[in-house]
């Protein structure tokens, strides 16, 4: 059985980026990061693609 690596873009988003995976999104940042006693309880998906308002203007996608 192969699985994905999920350290490559595309199968991080595949894995983790849909709205039926946001708990296993939530416990991988909690697991991941140290918030110092806190921890991370909600999250939104945003779609990355944004699509231009004028037509001929480039295609925009959020990094964060």
């Amino acid at each position: 059985m192969r699985f994905l690596d999920v350290k490559i873009d595309f199968a991080f988003k595949k894995v983790f980026g849909s709205d039926g995976s946001k708990d296993i999104l939530l416990s991988f940042i909690n697991a991941v990061i140290d918030f110092e006693g806190h921890h991370v309880e909600s999250l939104e998906i945003l779609d990355p693609y944004q699509i231009p308002l004028i037509a001929g203007m480039k295609d925009s996608y959020l990094k964060h």
